[in-house]
């Protein structure tokens, strides 16, 4: 059985972060129906919380994160700008987690410039491979690979 992220590990992360003290930024988080819709950090400066980044989720049926968007703050204009987007697919056997920048000039997100792949090799452990986009190419070449154990905490993950 294969783990996923879900929006309860989601949650835990965000429960994590707003209640550790010792943090030198603030959280708050949009909530709906148990899943976080954005998570908002916050910088203090002053007196005064700034907000530092921005970090948005989509889920699918299943609660599974499928798109995570992460703005930060413009200097120049004081207003939240995109800078990526990680994109999740599901597969049988695990699934692959893609990464696009954002692109000023087109105003969009640009075409994904590596992905990592997780998949289960055998009960306990998940092979893990990272691609790139090379530069003047439009395939994906494998530059990293490893077999993980994975530890699960079944209240965090669910099975694919």
């Amino acid at each position: 059985m294969g783990t996923i992220i879900t929006a309860a590990t989601i949650m835990a992360f965000y429960l994590n972060s707003a209640g550790n003290v010792e943090s030198p930024y603030y959280y708050n988080a949009d909530i709906d129906n148990g899943q976080i819709k954005t998570m908002y950090v916050y910088d203090k400066q002053g007196e005064s919380l700034v907000g530092k980044t921005e970090c948005r989720y989509e889920y699918d049926a299943c609660g599974r994160i499928t798109a995570k968007e992460i703005y930060s703050r413009s200097a120049a204009t004081g207003l939240m700008t995109p800078r990526s987007r990680y994109e999740y697919t599901y597969t049988d056997d695990g699934y692959s987690l893609a990464h696009r920048m954002w692109n000023p000039d087109k105003q969009a997100f640009g075409k994904a410039d590596s992905r990592t792949d997780y998949r289960m090799a055998t009960e306990g452990v998940m092979a893990v491979t990272n691609y790139e986009l090379q530069e003047g190419s439009s395939v994906m070449t494998p530059v990293s690979n490893i077999l993980a154990i994975v530890p699960c905490d079944r209240a965090l993950l669910a099975g694919f």
